[in-house]
This record gives structure tokens, sequence and C-alpha cells, in this order.
């Protein structure tokens, strides 16, 4: 060989007889074959085996069986994000002249994506009242329902079992957003849902920096069809991307039990200031789904909303400038802890109960108790001051 040519195809080291604790990285668009036969035949290596990076490596395959195993399912697909995660299962079950079923609780691009690019395709769209049952008239010709519970903004808890069962027996299938609770909080499946999906760059990779959505099934089929979708779309994801949430998977019940936690305790704080108007979250007593929370769900997570009394924008504008710790952005489940502000009343009929003022979601990561209480006192210190007093020399100036 040439010096050019042992660049590229020179001798690498044998894996035999090495074990490590972490999954090994694949990096590869193109896969090798031993010979022709073998070549000519990967086609069969499609749901099972290794035929083309984009469709699965070692590290891939390791991510999506142990994502089946904590969902309870058989079967799992990674893809590019949880909004590709949502718009995978919402392509590949519904089929032009059926419906779509969603609540307006969820996820506000996913219904963004059902109302502009699903309609496009004579699939229509309905979006139900998230603290109901869906009708019989809003069933009809239904192929698919989503629910996601609790709402990722407004928290509502829905009923699954009772959207499972009147979901079925209109001969829908339904699909569940488990992005909040986490299989380790709420399993999909276990409650008679057909598809099991979450934005693993929340919680599941845990650290703000991983793009990666996944669905989980129990039935071969259901895989299959997700699978061949997925091709026809061209998802495929970074092994890199993979092990860091392989990374993350190990940790997040420590994450998810430490910022409930301090979650608690600062939703206890919140509720005695003056400034605040209400919080929603399901462990709460006073929360509408309470009880459903309590019967489906095995613990709660550090996302809540907070609800401030009206004040004018120039003063919210000066409240958020005043945070330290907390940083302003549309994400949650990191070690970091975030705020992201949010009008929910936007494209939704069913909001008569939300109390007027501004929506805060928070997202609690790890830092102390006492500093996340000191940055909402520095906010809280903005609102509630008087408007400063006309300098000496203004009346001069009029």
């Amino acid at each position: 060989m040439r010096d050019e040519t042992k660049y590229v195809a020179g001798p690498s080291a044998s894996s035999a007889g090495f074990e490590a604790v972490s999954t090994a990285v694949h990096r590869a668009s193109t896969v090798v074959f031993p010979g022709l036969e073998a070549f000519e035949a990967r086609g069969t290596q499609f749901y099972d085996g290794y035929a083309y990076g984009l469709y699965g490596t070692p590290t891939t395959r390791t991510l999506e069986a142990r994502l089946a195993v904590l969902d309870g399912g058989t079967r799992a697909s990674v893809v590019p994000s949880g909004m590709a995660a949502i718009s995978l299962v919402s392509l590949a079950v519904a089929r032009p002249g059926h419906r779509v079923l969603m609540p307006e609780c969820m996820y506000g691009p996913a219904r963004d994506m059902a109302l502009r690019f699903l309609a496009a395709f004579g699939i229509a769209v309905t979006l139900y009242d998230p603290r109901l049952t869906p009708t019989a008239a809003q069933l009809k010709e239904a192929s698919l329902v989503w629910v996601e519970s609790p709402g990722s903004v407004t928290l509502e808890v829905q009923d699954v079992l009772a959207i499972v069962k009147a979901a079925h027996a209109a001969g829908a299938l339904v699909a569940a957003d488990n992005t909040w609770a986490t299989p380790l909080l709420f399993k999909p499946l276990v409650h008679g849902c057909d598809f099991a999906m979450q934005a693993l760059s929340k919680y599941a990779s845990g650290h703000g920096d991983v793009l990666m959505g996944s669905v989980v099934v129990r039935d071969e089929a259901h895989y299959r069809l997700l699978k061949d979708t997925a091709r026809f779309l061209g998802y495929g994801v970074s092994g890199d991307d993979c092990a860091l949430t392989l990374r993350g998977l190990a940790t997040m019940p420590l994450r998810l039990r430490q910022s409930e936690t301090t979650a608690k305790a600062l939703m206890t704080w919140l509720a005695q200031q003056h400034a605040v108007e209400s919080i929603l979250h399901p462990s709460l007593p006073n929360h509408p789904g309470h009880a459903i929370w309590l019967r489906d769900f095995a613990g709660g997570v550090g996302v809540f909303s907070l609800i401030l009394k009206p004040v004018v924008r120039e003063k919210l504008i000066a409240a958020f400038d005043a945070f330290q710790v907390f940083k302003i952005g549309a994400s949650w489940g990191g070690v970091g802890s975030l705020l992201a502000p949010s009008d929910p009343r936007q494209g939704r009929k069913t909001l008569d109960w939300l109390p007027d003022g501004q929506l805060i979601r928070v997202s609690i990561g790890l830092e102390h108790l006492d500093d996340l209480v000191a940055d909402f006192e520095r906010a809280f210190a903005v609102l509630t001051t008087s408007r400063s007093k006309r300098r000496p020399n203004d009346q001069a100036a009029e």
C-alpha cells in the first residue's frame, strides 16, 4: 500500500476482548459488507440489522432497545427531534379522508403541523378539550387520537384510560406525548396507548445539548410502519447524540427526583407571594386533574406553570431582566433552570378556567433552592415597587 491508501485503509485494532462501561459511538453513513451476496441481501437487514447508517448503527440500536424496555414496549424508533416523532406517527397512521384528533393543550408546533401540513394531504384535524373524552362525533372516521398529559404549558391531566377506550371502540389508534412524565412516571403503553412518544431533548438527554425524539410500540406491524415512514422521510440520528442520550438516561432518575423536590419547595414559597395569582402543577391538591394524576402517575417532575397577577409590560420586562440564575428559553428538563413566558390562549377555545395574568412555564434544574428563591425575590421586588418618582428638575423641564 502507498501512504495515501494507508491513511484510508490502514490496520485497525480488534475489539474482541474489550468491553467498556459506556456504549461505543458508531459514526457511519456507509455500511460495508463481506461479499457480493451479503451486499445484495442488505434489504433484509433494514428492520433488525445494518444496511446503511441512516437506518441504524450499533449505537442507535442500543438506545432504541433501552427505550423500548423503559416504556414497557418491544420496539423503539429514534428520530431527529420530538417534533419529528410527532410528525412520524401522524404521517404513518393518518390517511386522506381520515381524521386526526389532538388535545388543545398539545405542543403548539404539533398543532400547527396538523392544521397546516396534514390538512394539505386531505387529513381532517380536530382539536378537542383535553379535560374531556372525545365524543362519538369527533371520533367519526378518526384514525389517530393524540394525548398529551399533562399538557406542556397549561398542565391539564387527561383521562388516558377513558380516551383509549373511546378511541379504540371507534377504530382509532392512540399516541401519547409523554415528554413531561417520561417512562419513569407514566407508561402510555401500559395504559392502552399504541404509541409512546417523547422528546429525548428534554429529561432523557438532560443537558440541553441534544435534539432527538423517540416512539415506542408493542406491535411489530406498527414498528415496521414507523420504520418505513422514517425511511421515506429520510430521518436519521447521530451516533454521538445517541451516546449523549444513553449517558443522560443513566442519571435521569436522580435528576427527576432532585428537580421535583426543589420544585415542590419553590411552589410552596411562590404560593405565598403577593405577585402570584396561581400555580399549575398536577401534584397540587387544588389542581383540576389531581385525582387522575394520583391514579395514573408515579410522581411529578420539576416543570410547572406560574401565573402572575396582571402587571404593566414595562415592569414585566424589567422583572425578567432581574433574574440571574434562571435563563429564558423554550425547553425544559436540563440541569439549568429555565423560564418560558407564554400566551396559551392563542389558538385555544377551552381556557375559560385559566386566570388572567402572565403565564410563565418554569423548569427547575439542579441549582440550590435558596438561589432560586433569591432570584424570584429580585424579580418580584421589581414587580412590586411603585413607579419611580420624578426627578426634581423634571417639573422645571416641563
